[in-house]
């Protein structure tokens, strides 16, 4: 009888045990009023909205990540749903049918990616979640650029698309950021913050997009030595245009020197690059960088100084520094 007694003690213990540690892991789980500062403290997110939307309140102090994500785009989605409404009244009170008309199919499309959203974000498919939200994210951008052309420029529009738009943004930093940690696209703000890169160009070229945040760091140092290089190809013509409209033609032709040596030296750290040659890319990248440097020396002796190319040139050697 002892024994027995013992033993049901020992089983309510038990129990009691693994309730405390379920609801304790639970709790755990559960995203915290610190956690959700560090998403609207985000570099790209609009922190008003984002504090505004994720208040605390009993529904978002129930939910881990994944749970606030699907409670995200099941917001976006009822303001996509309620501006489509507002687009549709535009109909029969503008001269732009065409404008309106775009945006509307631009609306719809969005509902349905943000209804793929879900179900990829319920099959842990974080790629498709990334690819959905950022269609909808797109669709608000080339919305606003066709609307921005109308007359009168529907503004009240504009700026509800806008809202959408950064809703999705909080979405993806959620997504990338939290529930599949070590993304590119939450570590790019770490890249930009470095103390030598120049952080507005930084954010401007690595502004989170679907390419973007489908790239390893190996993706992107590839996609930052391609983009610099369609750079130094676009100034390289600039600078030829230089030589009927200069008396110092020897400066001319030293940059269009080290220009032509810097595309051949992108080239090579682009194959070092996927050959893991992380030695003969430092190499190639920095010598890009001292002649970008080396021509804004020789340019800065001309009368009168070229600062638009001299500001090009820095463009360039920022990019390299990234």
């Amino acid at each position: 009888m002892v024994a027995y007694i013992k033993n049901n003690v020992f089983l309510v213990f038990m129990i009691v045990l693994l309730l405390v540690v379920s609801s304790y892991a639970r709790l755990s789980m559960m995203v915290t009023k610190g956690e959700i500062e560090s998403i609207c403290n985000k570099k790209d997110v609009d922190s008003t909205l984002c504090f505004e939307v994720l208040k605390p309140n009993p529904t978002i102090a129930k939910l881990d990540f994944t749970g606030l994500a699907n409670f995200m785009i099941n917001y976006t989605s009822r303001n996509v749903s309620d501006v489509l409404k507002e687009i549709k009244l535009y109909e029969g009170n503008t001269t732009d049918l065409q404008t309106i008309k775009l945006c509307e199919e631009m609306y719809n499309l969005s509902l349905i990616w943000d209804d793929h959203a879900l179900k990829a974000l319920g099959a842990k498919d974080y790629d498709n979640v990334n690819f959905n939200v950022g269609g909808t994210l797109g669709n608000m951008i080339t919305c606003n650029e066709e609307l921005s052309t109308m007359e009168p420029v529907p503004q009240s529009l504009i700026a509800k698309n806008t809202v959408i738009k950064n809703l999705s943004n909080i979405v993806l930093t959620i997504l990338e950021c939290f529930i599949r940690k070590g993304s590119i696209y939450c570590e790019i703000e770490s890249i930009c913050n470095k103390k030598d890169v120049d952080s507005t160009l930084c954010f401007e070229v690595l502004k989170p997009n679907p390419t973007i945040t489908k790239l390893d760091f190996t993706g992107l140092a590839n996609f930052l030595i391609n983009y610099t290089s369609r750079n130094i190809s676009d100034v390289l013509k600039e600078i030829k245009l230089y030589e009927s409209n200069t008396t110092d033609l020897q400066t001319i032709k030293l940059c269009e020197e080290l220009y032509d040596l810097s595309l051949f030296s992108d080239d090579h750290a682009l194959i070092a690059l996927a050959a893991k040659n992380y030695d003969s890319v430092n190499f190639k990248v920095g010598g890009t960088l001292e002649n970008i440097v080396t021509c804004n020396e020789e340019l800065s002796t001309m009368k009168p100084v070229p600062q638009s190319l001299i500001a090009k040139n820095n463009v360039i050697k920022n990019l390299s520094g990234i």
